[in-house]
């Protein structure tokens, strides 16, 4: 059995499958709805952690001047549209010097950023390429979340002949929330991979992002104006 691999290396394969219950194209309008007001249709807008660019291949009916940036070389290679601009690269370690209008990142990657070291400073590169009318919007996962859907998350499934067994667990004295994915293939190759998602108290994210030159306009519950 393969171990120790990045996060998404294989795990893309099955993907799709995961995420399966995300409707795209309602996400990418709320995105748009709550940021209208500011924006124009021409504005310059990043992505982070884009991963297979299902959500950019809807945003970019709003916003044509789109980015997308992922980590992960492989998730980026599985997007289906060729016409969106890919850039890999670390989101701690962001390469770009032009200015954006929008900078945002979507299921909870943020949390796979494991201190507050790391969080203040993807927020300090975010705040120097951000245009000073600019929105930077991201979602996080909770406690709540990693509580009360845990169950939910210990599965085995099958997806195009891959058999995967996905194994959640929450340690609430880290708030660190491990996710195993343990792929068989038909070839018979095993793959391990662990993913690891760091929960920060709301507060903290508030600290950090004022600590950072931001000010939080509004904080939303999720896919509502709440």
């Amino acid at each position: 059995m393969r171990t120790n691999i990045k996060p998404y290396t294989y795990v893309v394969d099955i993907y799709p499958h995961l995420m399966s219950f995300i409707n795209y194209k309602d996400w990418a309008e709320y995105y748009y709805l709550i940021t209208k007001k500011i924006l124009n249709p021409d504005a310059k807008v990043l992505e982070l952690a884009a991963g297979n660019c299902n959500l950019a291949v809807h945003l970019k009916n709003y916003y044509s001047n789109l980015y997308v940036s992922d980590y992960s070389f492989e998730m980026l290679g599985s997007c289906k549209d060729s016409s969106l601009n890919r850039i890999c690269c670390d989101m701690n370690f962001l390469p770009f010097k032009n200015k954006y209008n929008l900078i945002f990142s979507a299921f909870d990657s943020i949390n796979y950023l494991l201190s507050k070291k790391a969080l203040s400073k993807l927020f300090r590169q975010i705040n120097i390429i951000l245009d000073d009318k600019g929105i930077f919007s991201f979602d996080v996962s909770l406690e709540n979340n990693s509580v009360k859907n845990i169950r939910y998350l210990n599965r085995n499934k099958n997806y195009n002949g891959i058999n995967y067994i996905q194994k959640s667990f929450y340690d609430k004295v880290k708030m660190i929330h491990y996710n195993k994915f343990i792929l068989k293939y038909p070839d018979g190759r095993e793959i391990e991979e662990l993913h690891l998602q760091k929960i920060f108290p709301m507060d903290v994210y508030l600290e950090l992002l004022t600590n950072n030159g931001f000010y939080v306009q509004n904080c939303y519950d999720a896919f509502t104006f709440n």
